[in-house]
């Protein structure tokens, strides 16, 4: 009789990847996923099953865990084919694993490699640059320049890896042609400051992980990735390279730009940001509602309502905002996923029950709030709450008793591109199919017409441009057209 061979664990994973010393693996790897970098190959490429979350796991047990006194020479396609069989085969048996236990960690470590950096990053200017939001942050004192600069410098340092087999080569800065691209692209100091700030060494990523949350020993496939906060790699003599190319452009991604945040500035940021997103969301709002949507209401003793309220002639849309994230044990499904949940969501859901009642009540302060019509609610979240909508997975929160949809900001986004009475029908037959009501706000849309670009993000990309299009170049051409 035939014995099937054991799904392989992740420590066997992480052994495979141990044959390699750090100085022999880590460029081989940035040469490898240099060359399936979207950037390269197309956003339609199909990798079978090369998946970019992978190499990147190879990367970081390749700095965390091995060392300069290992045997396995140079790494070759073949070695990483066999490395992405190990990975993708991964197995940690577990006592009764719920749904949640099994798909949440997947979908976290995933989902974000197939973000769009044109909505990602001009949301990064959108939502944490732009003066006018709020009070103003100071990027200059982390990054050494403004976020627009930031932006372009990150798009360039992205390009130039995916380029140069993942290599950062400090030789090409003194090359003539970089020369012009200093001139039209971006000043050769904000490359220089954008690559010190993503570098880091062996000795700091270890310590960059050592100071993360850890995760259960059977999650360790989940924990935290150095390279996704320093996507660039010190080797010493060796050089300078980018293990993982698609980590460069998304470390400033505003899934890690709040922790850079965070770690710079602590609750006051926490607490701008917070303020910051109520305020965004109202911007998008007002594109699809115009003066139809109306801020939180103060009630009572100092109680205030859902952030914003959205008049309709089909429904009344209460909604709420939370700015808090899923943290890394969480997305792992750890025993910390309720909780947090309970902390976004389910407040939110409390209160959005709770508007809806003060209204139906004809409160005072609401009864200028129409009550002949139903009221729905939506959940907008900063960030992604992949299952926020999914009624099978107990740790996502009961649902309240006014129909409500959650969604990201990135949903929001495209949602509101939609005629308002086009949206509100799309809401309301969402939340009255049994099905679909479980799906997330992405997954409904997708089928929809094409209805372009948001506004806001196209605006907050050009600050992104090159020099040429923005600076003295582009005033040259101006001044010679006109004479």
């Amino acid at each position: 009789m035939l014995l099937e061979r054991p799904s392989p664990r992740y420590s066997d994973f992480r052994q495979a990847v141990r044959r390699f010393t750090p100085s022999s693996f880590l460029p081989a790897l940035a040469a490898h996923t240099a060359q399936l970098d979207p950037l390269i190959r197309g956003r339609e490429f199909r990798n079978d099953g090369r998946w970019p979350w992978a190499a990147s796991a190879m990367a970081r047990e390749s700095v965390l865990y091995s060392n300069e006194h290992r045997h396995g020479g140079t790494p070759t396609e073949h070695d990483f084919a066999k490395l992405y069989n190990y990975f993708n085969n991964v197995y940690e048996p577990e006592d009764d694993p719920s749904v949640s236990d099994i798909i949440t960690p997947l979908v976290y470590e995933q989902f974000g490699y197939g973000e769009s950096e044109f909505e990602e990053l001009s949301r990064v200017w959108a939502l944490f640059g732009d003066p006018t939001l709020g009070t103003p942050i100071p990027w200059d004192e982390v990054f050494g320049m403004g976020l627009g600069e930031v932006g372009r410098a990150a798009l360039f340092l992205h390009a130039w890896a995916a380029h140069n087999a993942g290599y950062i080569d400090f030789a090409l800065l003194d090359a003539p042609h970089m020369q012009d691209v200093f001139e039209r692209v971006l000043p050769r100091s904000d490359a220089e400051n954008l690559i010190r700030h993503f570098t880091t060494t062996i000795e700091g990523a270890r310590s960059l992980s050592s100071e993360a949350l850890a995760v259960p020993r059977n999650r360790q496939r989940f924990a935290f990735n150095p390279f996704v906060a320093r996507p660039l790699i010190d080797l010493g003599t060796g050089g300078v390279y980018a293990p993982q190319s698609m980590l460069v452009s998304r470390a400033i991604f505003p899934t890690n730009l709040y922790y850079v945040g965070m770690k710079q500035w602590g609750l006051p940021f926490a607490e701008n940001l917070g303020a910051r997103v109520e305020h965004y969301v109202g911007r998008q709002l007002r594109l699809i509602a115009g003066d139809h949507v109306e801020g939180e209401i103060t009630y009572g003793k100092g109680d205030k309502s859902v952030d914003w309220i959205w008049v309709t002639d089909k429904a009344v849309v209460l909604i709420e905002c939370k700015s808090t994230r899923m943290t890394l044990g969480a997305k792992a499904a750890d025993a910390s996923l309720g909780a947090v949940v309970a902390r976004s969501l389910g407040k939110a859901r409390v209160q959005i029950d709770r508007t809806a009642t003060l209204i139906h009540d004809r409160h005072p302060a609401f009864v200028h709030i129409p009550d002949d019509r139903p009221a729905i609610g939506l959940i907008v979240t900063a960030e992604p709450f992949y299952f926020g909508n999914a009624g099978i997975l107990p740790e996502y929160g009961a649902h309240g008793s006014t129909p409500t949809q959650v969604a990201s900001l990135c949903e929001l986004e495209y949602f509101v591109c939609l005629e308002e009475g086009e949206a509100i029908s799309l809401l309301q037959s969402v939340l009255a199919d049994a099905e679909k009501r479980t799906w997330s706000l992405a997954s409904v849309m997708k089928d929809l017409r094409e209805v372009g670009k948001n506004p806001i993000l196209e605006a907050a990309w050009k600050h992104y441009e090159y020099l040429d299009l923005v600076g003295p170049l582009a005033e040259s051409a101006t001044s010679s057209d006109a004479s």
